[in-house]
């Protein structure tokens, strides 16, 4: 027997037998080998997050493996794959403009009425699917999903080498942009903003630098801040430590809401930039990133700090102040 991780409201997530039906059209039967935890999981968890509904399979960050496919399909039966986390449908406007992150039609994962990585196995729509290399470690690529974010936001804005970052936020997501910074973009001074203990040391021993809060930042010496955290944030202190110029840059969703001072924005000529999810690009681009990580020396390979069973998982949800990014083996095995 299979079992899933059902959050059914805010706090309350509970094992239940796994319920699978065969693949509709467009869609593909995974098992899920490997998963890990989303911020927006956690998000789910605490009633949170923004759109996604209850009752919830948690997860959708995956490596698995293709077991049923239709007629047709780019993808065999055995071929080990990950995935974004929402699939598209190809026709709308939006996608014919190859913006399928905001496809009108789009399907989402983890959320009332579709399937999530939390579970021994999971309805994927082909349009969501990237391959893994075949001479690859295949765990590592859990990170390919949120890679992708930070890939597609970085995108957006212009760094420069010579750029002060500025990181709020040394969980996954602001680990995984400030080593893109650095190792794809060359940015050599990168801090990292965070009031976890454990993260800050963590983030150290990667090699950043960090910071407890703003006031240990100079005013007007960031070229770059990237939100990377959901939680309560003083944009006045922010935005004083942008210099002239300055970007902002956002690619978490936020637990409240959050007020700029305009008149800084314009005052300053600050540049904001907002980011969401992330495309089949994008996707394709962070399984390569992740595929050389494994030839080179990258710091990529130090971001997941452990395993744990999916019998271990539930307890697990519950901590807090979690550093880098924990494996759950063979999802939907309680043993």
């Amino acid at each position: 027997m299979h079992y899933s991780l059902i959050c059914t409201e805010k706090g309350k997530q509970h094992y239940a037998l796994e319920s699978t039906t065969p693949a509709a059209p467009e869609f593909l039967l995974l098992e899920v080998n490997y998963a890990t935890i989303c911020g927006s999981d956690y998000m789910v968890l605490q009633g949170t997050h923004p759109y996604k509904k209850y009752p919830a399979i948690l997860g959708h960050e995956l490596v698995g493996k293709v077991v049923q496919a239709g007629d047709g399909s780019r993808f065999i039966c055995g071929e080990q794959v990950t995935a974004l986390s929402y699939g598209s449908c190809g026709q709308c406007d939006y996608c014919k403009q190859q913006l399928t992150n905001h496809c009108l039609e789009k399907i989402t994962y983890n959320t009332a009425g579709s399937s999530g990585a939390f579970s021994r196995h999971m309805h994927v729509h082909e349009s969501s699917l990237v391959t893994i290399p075949e001479d690859s470690k295949p765990h590592d690529f859990v990170l390919a999903e949120p890679l992708s974010i930070v890939v597609h936001a970085l995108h957006k804005v212009r760094v420069e080498a010579s750029d002060n970052v500025l990181i709020i936020g040394a969980g996954a997501m602001g680990l995984l942009s400030a080593i893109v910074c650095r190792e794809v973009h060359n940015v050599s001074n990168v801090t990292l903003l965070e009031t976890h203990s454990s993260r800050q040391a963590f983030a150290e021993s990667l090699g950043f630098l960090s910071a407890l809060q703003f006031e240990d930042i100079p005013k007007d010496s960031v070229d770059m801040i990237i939100v990377a955290g959901g939680s309560a944030l003083d944009f006045d202190l922010a935005l004083s430590r942008l210099n002239i110029g300055g970007t902002l840059l956002l690619i978490s969703y936020f637990d409240t809401l959050s007020q700029l001072d305009m008149n800084t924005v314009v005052r300053k000529e600050i540049k904001i930039a907002g980011s969401f999810l992330s495309t089949l690009d994008d996707l394709s681009v962070s399984v390569e990133m992740i595929k050389r990580s494994q030839h080179n020396e990258s710091l990529l390979s130090k971001v997941i700090v452990e395993r744990i069973s999916f019998g271990q998982l539930k307890d697990f949800m519950l901590r807090t102040g979690t550093v880098g990014k924990t494996i759950v083996e063979s999802p939907g095995v309680l043993s």
